[in-house]
């Protein structure tokens, strides 16, 4: 009996764990950060209208990607996998968002990342960070939305999503 009982609880446990795995379609995975949690639909509607009203270009694009949406305590996460060309620079991306706020590619556990700040919205922080592969043919990126007191727990989830990315080609 208390072999089947270790039995399962290590199935219950690794499903748990298999369950939190983001996949995205031969691209990339992550790992993300135990706090975070996939949000519903009509959960993302009423909280972007909340939280985003003032911002309706902000809403409008977190409400095209719903089904793309997670949480993490009070802060909104938006993650994506995008197909590049291997021409694709962090550089050249990094560019079009100097002229909104502040921008910085890192290295984080070998993965290079753009990470920017949007300073033209007030009582919100957005962050907007692009992952790419070694070869520059996929790129996970993702925005994270905050109340401007959050904006530092903000950029902390995107560190732990980076460090969770595991990309299927190199």
């Amino acid at each position: 009996m208390k072999y089947y009982i270790t039995f399962l609880s290590a199935i219950f446990f690794a499903s748990i764990c298999f369950g939190q795995q983001i996949e995205f379609a031969n691209m990339a995975s992550i790992t993300p950060p135990g706090r975070m949690q996939k949000m519903q639909h009509s959960e993302v509607l009423n909280i972007t209208h909340q939280k985003l009203g003032k911002h309706p270009s902000l809403q409008s694009f977190i409400n095209d990607h719903p089904d793309n949406m997670y949480k993490v305590d009070n802060i909104l996460v938006l993650v994506k996998t995008v197909p590049k060309s291997p021409s694709f620079k962090l550089e050249t991306q990094r560019k079009l968002f100097q002229r909104s706020g502040s921008t910085s590619i890192e290295t984080l556990g070998g993965k290079k990342f753009l990470i920017t700040f949007d300073t033209t919205l007030n009582d919100i922080a957005v962050y907007h960070f692009f992952c790419v592969n070694s070869s520059n043919t996929t790129q996970v990126g993702g925005l994270v939305t905050a109340d401007i007191k959050d904006k530092e727990k903000a950029k902390a989830v995107i560190y732990d999503i980076v460090k969770g990315i595991k990309f299927k080609v190199q």
